[in-house]
């Protein structure tokens, strides 16, 4: 990650974010079916990129495995409420706030996993797009 020694971007933008292969955080049981994204197609995606279930909790793959999240650059993380990955999500945004990273974390409660391409179906899922859209602006200009 960070460690590498190459150019990091300006800011890292993580949206309904899946940082954990293990698939082992609660909203993966609790979120697993009915919300849009099921924990099963996550498990699927994970299995084709990932083959070898024992690399899945490699910081490479898994980034809420790594070690030091220090040195990473200003960082949007936006997760959903209904959302197996939610929690995940959650847990990464506070690894890099707790090493003094500059986080701006918001779940957005009502959504679901994609809401971001709802907006036309869903007055609530724009309003929480136009958040979104915010904070990256913000971070945006605030890391330059």
């Amino acid at each position: 990650m960070c460690d590498e020694g190459g150019p990091l971007p300006a800011a890292q933008i993580l949206l309904y974010p899946n940082t954990d292969l293990t698939l082992s955080c609660p909203s993966t049981r609790s979120k697993a079916t009915g919300w849009g994204l099921a924990t099963d197609d996550v498990a699927w995606g994970a299995e084709q990129w990932v083959p070898d279930p024992s690399r899945r909790a490699d910081p490479e793959v898994s980034p809420l495995h790594a070690g030091d999240l220090g040195g990473l650059p200003p960082t949007v993380v936006v997760t959903a409420e209904h959302d197996p990955l939610r929690d995940e999500g959650d847990a990464y945004a506070a690894r890099p706030a707790a090493a003094n990273v500059a986080v701006r974390h918001r779940c957005e409660a009502g959504m679901v996993h994609g809401f971001l391409t709802l907006d036309t179906l869903s007055p609530a899922a724009a309003a929480a797009g136009e958040r979104v859209f915010a904070d990256v602006t913000d971070m945006l200009g605030h890391s330059r």
